[in-house]
């Protein structure tokens, strides 16, 4: 049997990093979900030092609720043999990529400062849309 040999080894093992990555965007969101739903003011002092009303602060755990629910949707698609369940979840998370750019920027721009955790979420999710692009492309052929 013949492999294809890519600068990361054979496909499989490619496949396999990438793979490994989505797992760890698992744990890492299990984890911001966590932070968000115990300690919504905690969360939200990463993006501002100012006061927030307390009904702008319980909404975060909303936030916490959808992050937890997508999270164990990768999760479940990633436990699936093969790809077919894999691969709508991660278009879908790309698209989330470039939603989650979009907003960032929009907030460094309304509050007129981009602070750490802004620049850690563009940068995260231009990181994650490659990882993305480079599993659609290899699992489609």
């Amino acid at each position: 049997m013949n492999r294809v040999v890519s600068p990361c080894g054979t496909l499989s093992s490619m496949m396999r990093v990438l793979r490994g990555v989505f797992y760890f965007e698992v744990i890492s969101n299990l984890g911001s979900a966590g932070l968000a739903l115990f300690l919504p003011a905690t969360f939200l002092a990463q993006l501002t030092s100012e006061p927030l009303p307390t009904p702008a602060v319980e909404f975060v755990r909303w936030y916490a609720v959808v992050l937890v629910v997508l999270s164990l949707v990768l999760l479940a698609a990633l436990r699936a043999r093969g790809d077919e369940f894999l691969r709508p979840v991660v278009a879908a998370y790309l698209l989330g990529d470039g939603l989650q750019i979009a907003v960032s920027i929009r907030f460094g721009e309304a509050a007129g400062v981009y602070p750490v955790a802004v620049h850690a979420a563009i940068w995260t999710s231009v990181f994650y849309a490659v990882v993305r692009i480079l599993y659609l492309r290899r699992s489609g052929s």
